[in-house]
This record gives structure tokens, sequence and C-alpha cells, in this order.
């Protein structure tokens, strides 16, 4: 017997998400990231990974038995370890798909699911309802959808690295996966669209996006400066090529700090903290033109400033004027931060015999907030539990499948039956 059921036992009916089913078919960051948010508020989620897990659990650094993408992307997840490979495997998330899933994400390359049957045309003939999320390097139309794509290969494709870094230096990529992590929410959020129409008409959709459409979005004005033909922003390092004063200085003591006063009220105010009236009444820096066409000698007027003024009274300072700063903080300097300890974005779990530390969750909703429940399973650690339940197989059947190298079933086994 193979037919998914209704028991849901990884979501959390408390979470605005309660009661919605996602089989996770994807790996590394994007789909990964989408389904963490879903499962954050509380989708019961199923990540399926091959039998030695999924590629990122063998990454550097790691944390306890596994990699630290794991921990970071697969908390609140229950784990499914099957050979997609094999015509068993393919039988058993074909029916998790058509029988009990709302929504499937993935990440393959266009075409591999469709080959083995299990693409969104084949699902949605016996599950109209169902939301199918794809996530590809280069999406599933164009002449670069056959090619294969990474984070840093969307970032060089759609531009985003000839912004980065110092008019001086070669193109730069971002330091965390912007293309990887932005997609990954573009992803939840048209899941989410998705559920919504449902909601309203009962049908399910296609949901389609690529890593380089993601990050050809976040482009943000550049892209419409140059789609426009006007002058394309330099490189500017640390500087914010639209508005000044904005830029990393240091204080007395060496510390960097980053000031942005790039609007006129602010200017006038940051020129009043300094006490610096010839620097407030300058024609050259009475407009943001005027300030980022003279920005050099406004950069050493502003620099002389902090760099002889000590980090507690530049802060002080800034802080009474109500000029935006901060720290250059590294990231351990950021986890001590009080206001994140405050804001609770830092949680821990149990994972794998110790207790670990993950981050919070970013959104904070006053009714139906998300939680975080369980860390990242281990390879296989709800198979039996899953195949169980929702399949319906016995316990026998279940040993079969796994001596016949179908599934790995680490813990959790169901009672003989």
């Amino acid at each position: 017997m193979l037919r998914a059921g209704p028991v849901t036992r990884g979501g959390s009916n408390a979470g605005a998400l309660g009661g919605v089913k996602v089989l996770d078919l994807s790996r590394w960051i994007a789909g990964p990231f989408c389904t963490m948010l879903m499962a954050d508020a509380g989708a019961d989620v199923i990540k399926v990974e091959g039998l030695n897990g999924e590629d990122a659990r063998h990454s550097l650094p790691k944390l306890g038995g596994s990699s630290a993408y794991v921990h970071h992307y697969n908390r609140n997840k229950r784990g499914l370890s099957v050979d997609l490979r094999s015509p068993e495997g393919q039988k058993i998330v074909r029916s998790l798909a058509v029988d009990w899933a709302d929504v499937v994400v993935e990440n393959f390359r266009p075409g591999v699911l469709d080959a083995i049957g299990l693409g969104y045309d084949d699902l949605r003939t016996k599950n109209s309802g169902l939301v199918m999320t794809s996530i590809s390097g280069f999406g599933k139309g164009g002449p670069d959808s056959d090619r294969p794509g990474f984070n840093t290969i969307a970032e060089a494709f759609a531009g985003a690295m000839s912004l980065t870094g110092d008019s001086d230096t070669p193109p730069t990529m971002t330091g965390f996966f912007a293309a990887d992590h932005a997609t990954g929410l573009y992803a939840a959020y048209g899941t989410m669209l998705a559920l919504a129409e449902r909601a309203r008409t009962g049908r399910g959709q296609s949901v389609e996006l690529s890593l380089t459409d993601s990050m050809f979005s976040l482009l943000g004005f550049s892209l419409t400066a140059r789609l426009n033909h006007l002058e394309a922003p330099p490189r500017t390092g640390n500087r914010d090529n639209a508005t000044a004063p904005a830029d990393l200085f240091r204080t007395a003591e060496g510390r960097p700090i980053y000031i942005d006063a790039g609007t006129d009220s602010l200017f006038a105010r940051l020129a009043s903290t300094m006490e610096d009236p010839a620097m407030a009444d300058d024609p050259r820096f009475a407009t943001n033109e005027g300030r980022l066409a003279h920005w050099e000698l406004l950069q050493k007027k502003i620099a002389a400033w902090t760099e002889r003024t000590a980090w507690r009274e530049l802060s002080t300072k800034l802080d009474a004027a109500g000029i935006p700063y901060s720290a250059v903080n590294t990231v351990d300097q950021a986890i001590d931060e009080p206001q994140f300890a405050a804001r609770e974005m830092i949680a821990s779990v149990d994972a794998e015999g110790e207790r670990i530390r993950i981050p919070g969750m970013a959104v904070k909703l006053s009714g139906s907030p998300g939680t975080i429940r369980s860390a990242a399973p281990r390879v296989g650690e709800h198979s039996a539990e899953i195949l169980h339940e929702l399949c319906g197989l016995s316990v026998p059947e279940i040993d079969a499948l796994e001596q016949l190298g179908v599934v790995v079933n680490s813990v959790r086994r169901p009672s003989r039956r």
C-alpha cells in the first residue's frame, strides 16, 4: 500500500501556516531558505534528501556532525531520505506530492523532474490544488535555461558584481549569498501568493523563478538608471554613490564607524554636531548633488573630526543629534549586540546531542508568531515515521525498501504492525 495520508506532525497550527503541508525537494540555500521560512510559520515541511544526505551536509564549516548550512536552513523540518533515481523512490515522492502535499518546492535543473514523471504537469493531473515552486539558475525559458547556476554565477551574470567593490579593484561578489537569499525570499512570497489564490479558487499553480532574475531585480535604481541610458553608478566601495555624506570613517581609537547623513536636514545636523559653521554654510555642500560633486573635500573634513574624537564621545553626539550611524561590527561583535538579544534574533536548539545557537526570526507577527521547534533533521531521521504514517507502509515494507537501498531510516521507527 502506498498512499499518503493526512497526518501532520512537523508543523504547528499556532503559526500562520499551520496545516499547510510542504514537500521540500530542494538543496543548498534558495529552496531550503524558502521552506525554512514556511516551516517557521507553522507549515509541516518534509525535507527530502538522497541516501547520503544533500551535498550541503558535507560543506564547511561543520557544526556537530553536519554542516552549518544544514543547521541554518533546515530547522523545523522532518527528514526523509530516499533514492529519487529509483522507481520505488520516485513512487514514494509521487505519493506524497499527489496525496499529501499542498506545496512542492524544488530546484533541479529544468526538465529533470519532468523526465521522471514528477514535473508540475504530471502532478497537477492528480492534485489540482498543488502549488509547485521551481527554482533554477537561469529559469525555464530563454537561451540560457539549460545552464547550471549558483549564487556567484547569478551575481556575475546579473551585473551585481560590477556594482560592488572599490573603483580600483576588480568586481566583487557579496559576502552573504545575496542571489540565493533573495531567491528564497521571492520563492516564499510567490508560494504565499499561490496559496492565497488557491484559497479563493481551489486551484493550484506553478511558481517559477531563477537566481539570475532575482539578482537582476535587486539591482534597484541602478538598473532603472541604465535601462533609461542614465550614467551607471560607479563602484564606490563603502561610500554611498547616491547620497552624501555616507561613508566609513574611523574614531580616535581607530574603530571603524559608518555615518549616513545624506539628506539636507541630516547634513545640517551633522555640521552643527561637528561645530563647523563654515561647512554648514559652504554653498558647495548645500545640496546632495553638490556634496557628491565635492565628496573628497567633504570626506576629509568629516574624517578629521571623527579621527580626533573618541568612540564614546562620538556616538553620544551622533545619538543626541539623531544622525544614523553604526559601529562596523564583525559577525562576532554583531552577535554580542544587546539589540539582537532583545529582538530574540538568536535562538538555541538541541542538535545531534549538543545545544547549538541559530538565528531567530526576522518577521514578528503579533497574532500568529512563528516558532523554532526543532533542529534540522538527521539524514533519514523521520523516514520510518513518514513512510508509515503518511504513505501507509508497514514495518516489513519499510525494512524491505531499506534493504533494497531505496530509503535510509536512521531513527524513530514506528511500532511493528
